[in-house]
């Protein structure tokens, strides 16, 4: 039976002596997790992953495993997709804040068939530096057999977990911005038009980008810029607006508090958007203002196609022009 999420758990952290950290066997196989010096599933390792999943249960090894001398702090699953990363990979780190004595380093368990290595090298890095508190970072690719491991719980997640514990949603207002100072425009406009995935694209976006643009915001593509860079954004802006996605799980830990927040709706899972909006008025205190405009539209034309705007189109300007963001 696939395990079920079941509420937000309270803030708590279990150290587990003679642990061993069993990683995913197969990208078909989610279960990973941590197992305890007896071979019972510690069930706080169970990591809620996108899709309202949770990692199953691991079983004990039949080969070799590895040694890893040490205390370890356990961080969850990391991927390569950037949203998913924050919400799935940082989520227990606000225990570090919470230890009497720093851990070693950090375990992380890579998920099967991604090579988040080359992320984290490439991408990710500064963000994971900053929340491990420069703490090494251990990706656990075969069994692992540490001297103990501290298994907090995930202090938030997706969905109904998107506004946080206490400790979790301060770990993340503290830590976030520390990474990078405030730097640039007061308004920002954050586009999807430039990702290279066009998954859920954003029917006419260079449109929406002309109307914002005339009315005073930076029109800012965050996959183009270093991590530091988007935190320095996010952190000097008082108004942003743009269709939901994962940007705004970032913002809502660097931006302003109270900041000025226009949130469109790009996408018919109600659930996906209702979360993004909920983490942004918990993490941030956001001055929340949606919009489901695009949330039915047609697929986008070509940027070159004839300028006459579908009616969804006309009633997104209308509802920005009435909340005064153009």
């Amino acid at each position: 039976m696939r395990p079920e999420p079941g509420p937000l758990p309270a803030a708590a952290m279990a150290t587990v002596a003679g642990a061993t950290v069993l990683p995913m066997r197969s990208a078909g196989d989610l279960a990973c997790g941590v197992i305890d010096a007896h071979g019972t599933p510690v069930t706080g390792a169970a990591t809620r992953l996108s899709g309202n999943r949770v990692t199953p249960d691991p079983v004990p090894p039949a080969g070799p495993v590895t040694y890893l001398p040490g205390r370890w702090l356990f961080a969850g699953v990391g991927r390569h997709h950037f949203g998913h990363f924050l919400m799935e990979a940082t989520p227990r780190l606000w225990a570090l804040d919470h230890l009497t004595e720093a851990p070693d380093g950090i375990l992380l368990i890579p998920m099967a068939g991604r090579d988040i290595a080359a992320v984290l090298r490439r991408r990710l890095a500064p963000l994971l530096a900053g929340l491990a508190q420069g703490l090494p970072v251990h990706l656990v690719e075969t069994p692992t057999r540490v001297d103990a491991a501290v298994v907090p719980t995930q202090g938030f997640g997706h969905l109904d977990w998107s506004h946080g514990t206490p400790e979790a949603r301060r770990y993340m207002r503290r830590h976030v911005p520390a990474i990078a100072p405030a730097h640039g425009a007061e308004k920002l406009y954050l586009s999807r038009r430039r990702l290279k995935n066009q998954a859920s694209p954003v029917p006419h976006e260079h449109r929406i980008e002309r109307w914002m643009s005339q009315a005073g915001f930076e029109i800012f593509h965050p996959e183009r810029h270093p991590i530091p860079e988007q935190i320095a954004r996010y952190r000097a802006a008082k108004v942003i607006v743009g269709p939901d996605g994962s940007a705004f799980h970032l913002a809502a830990c660097a931006m302003p508090r109270g900041a000025r927040v226009g949130l469109i709706q790009r996408r018919t899972r109600q659930p996906v958007f209702d979360a993004i909006a909920r983490q942004l008025t918990s993490f941030a205190g956001a001055d929340l203002w949606t919009t489901a405009a695009l949330s039915h539209a047609a697929p986008p034309c070509p940027e070159d196609a004839a300028e006459t705007a579908p009616a969804y189109l006309d009633h997104l300007r209308a509802d920005l022009r009435e909340a005064g963001f153009i």
